[in-house]
């Protein structure tokens, strides 16, 4: 495997610990002091990727810049001092892969070290000489192409215009890797992002992104939707509602519950919490307030996300590697579990789920990506 990194990074303290963790990695790397140190060794080091201290001169979206131009395709991973999530934004929109929050641990650089090197891709040289030769067989085998296609082009328009049209797929893959809330919405898909503090709406069918509505004074780690507002849960336990309008304007505020949720739904009557790490699930009365009215102990082995329509109950089980169906008027008493193949995925994180006309929707961290996707409700 081609591991040759380069590191930028003035301060020898956090060299040293770099260096540390790079070699458990399994990592070459290759330190600069700056960038001007960086580029004059850049092409005869050849790395697969650049890590960048922040908080060195120049910045580190002036160093993303113009490492940009001497490799527009290189992955740049910038390094940040402090958990800052909104800067983690910015210096992405620079043009960086990703971001390591602090503190810096083989923990969390493994996974951007890894998707660094899958990025990295292969040094191509082209032999002229054979490409000489080999013209006149080239435009040949263009000419077979061009036909070929139009004969294709053909078939898959009769195919298509004659056959059945294939349904939708269950899954798909997320532009970003920390998703905390799905709602279902007529024709879209709403998901919130915990790490890039956003809301993304999704096309219904192709679930390509329509819109990304940024929250800076929020990260959002649980969402739900009632007729008229959309919910969201912030950090600190407090739950504000939302206009459902273009900028989701916020209406109200709860005061911060503890223990914080991590997860809510609305059965079309009452809301629901949960958190996860004390197994505990809140029936909450409608209004601005939220104000509890019970709280029940989840009967399963471990809550890990939680949604609820106007019949049932769901919750995703990675203990019991299923999904456990519970009664709105008994919470404690299980209905029924059932088998989720997709927990044939030992790196599956299932962090957020929806429920809505006889489809069970999840969203989740599968390793260092973000997934969604869909199962029928069991019967």
């Amino acid at each position: 495997m081609f591991n040759t990194i380069q590191v930028i990074c003035s301060s020898e303290k956090d060299r040293l610990i770099l260096a540390g963790i790079f070699r458990n990695l399994g990592a070459d790397a290759v330190f600069s002091n700056d960038l001007n140190d960086a580029l004059s060794i850049f092409e005869k080091a050849r790395p697969a990727a650049v890590f960048i201290a922040d908080g060195g001169e120049p910045p580190a979206e002036i160093q993303l810049r113009e490492l940009r131009r001497a490799a527009p395709f290189i992955p740049l991973i910038p390094l940040l001092k402090r958990r800052d999530a909104s800067r983690a934004v910015d210096l992405m929109k620079a043009g960086a892969l990703d971001c390591a929050q602090s503190p810096w641990t083989e923990e969390e650089l493994r996974p951007l070290y890894r998707k660094a090197l899958n990025l990295g891709g292969t040094v191509l040289e082209l032999d002229s000489f054979a490409l000489r030769r080999r013209r006149r067989s080239l435009a040949l085998a263009l000419a077979a192409a061009f036909g070929f296609a139009g004969f294709a082009g053909g078939l898959y328009y009769g195919f298509h215009k004659f056959s059945p049209h294939a349904p939708p797929p269950d899954s798909f893959h997320l532009p970003y890797s920390h998703p905390s809330g799905i709602v279902i919405k007529k024709d879209s898909v709403l998901i919130s992002d915990w790490y890039s503090q956003a809301l993304y709406e999704h096309g219904g069918k192709n679930f390509g992104i329509r819109r990304v509505t940024s929250l800076p004074d929020l990260t959002p780690v649980a969402m739900t939707a009632s007729q008229d507002a959309l919910w969201l849960t912030g950090t600190n336990g407090a739950v504000e509602k939302r206009l459902l309008d273009a900028g989701y304007t916020r209406v109200s505020k709860t005061a911060a519950f503890s223990p914080a949720p991590d997860s809510a739904c609305f059965d079309g009557l009452y809301f629901w919490t949960a958190n996860s790490a004390a197994g505990t699930i809140v029936k909450r009365m409608p209004g601005d307030a939220l104000a509890e009215m019970r709280t029940f102990k989840y009967p399963g082995q471990k809550l890990a996300a939680l949604a609820c329509d106007a019949r049932f109950l769901w919750v995703a089980d990675p203990a019991l590697k299923g999904l456990v169906k519970l009664s709105l008027d008994d919470p404690e008493r299980i209905l029924s579990k059932t088998e989720l193949d997709v927990y044939a995925s030992r790196a599956l994180r299932i962090t957020a789920m929806a429920s809505k006309d006889g489809t069970i929707w999840f969203a989740g961290e599968d390793g260092d990506k973000g997934i969604a996707f869909r199962r029928n409700e069991p019967k």
